[in-house]
């Protein structure tokens, strides 16, 4: 099952290209019914412990990563970081402030991640601030996925969603995304 509106609108804009196309409606309905999404984007790598892992690593922009927030009514663990490509994220970060549980940013961005979820405004953050803020920073992908796994419980959702490329670390959002699913698969059940 497609998750989020905007997905929403991609199969109301297919209907109408197959029917003007003449595609009978049997075909479009049968279409709609089995297609599972596309590799990389909102995709659900597995379920373990209640938790739901979701790969949307094709997320490389704020507004993107807001979409796929937008798709979950569970608690959040945000993957996010990459490198920056001068995006606006001010939306974004008063939306993940007030929307997400927990944050956790790597690579290049996680630095300006933390800064724009943890400071008062300015630019300053206090140690109140600190111990108040939800984001915690690591260097990598892999070190991420180990700190979701050590804090989320169900019914939460783990979102590889990043905001940022991948050319940190990564040749480009596929290899990241099947890296995430790699360390995802190699999670033991509690």
């Amino acid at each position: 099952q497609l998750r989020g509106e905007h997905n929403i609108w991609n199969v109301l804009a297919a209907t109408v290209l197959a029917d003007s196309a003449g595609i009978p409606v049997h075909a479009i309905r049968h279409a709609i019914q089995t297609f599972r999404g596309v590799e990389h984007r909102l995709e659900i790598v597995r379920t373990l412990n209640g938790v739901m892992w979701v790969n949307d690593s094709i997320a490389t922009s704020p507004e993107r990563a807001l979409a796929a927030i937008d798709s979950f009514d569970r608690p959040i663990i945000l993957l996010a970081g990459g490198r920056d490509k001068d995006m606006v994220w001010e939306t974004w970060a008063l939306r993940v402030k007030r929307e997400v549980k927990q944050v956790i940013a790597f690579g290049d961005l996680a630095e300006k991640i933390e800064q724009m979820l943890c400071s008062n405004g300015n630019g300053l953050t206090s140690l109140n601030q600190l111990k108040r803020c939800k984001v915690e920073r690591v260097a990598t992908l892999a070190e991420a996925v180990a700190l979701a796994s050590k804090l989320a419980t169900a019914p939460d959702v783990v979102l590889l969603s990043p905001g940022g490329t991948s050319f940190d670390a990564f040749n480009d959002f596929a290899q990241r995304g099947n890296v995430f699913k790699e360390l995802v698969g190699q999670l033991q059940a509690d």
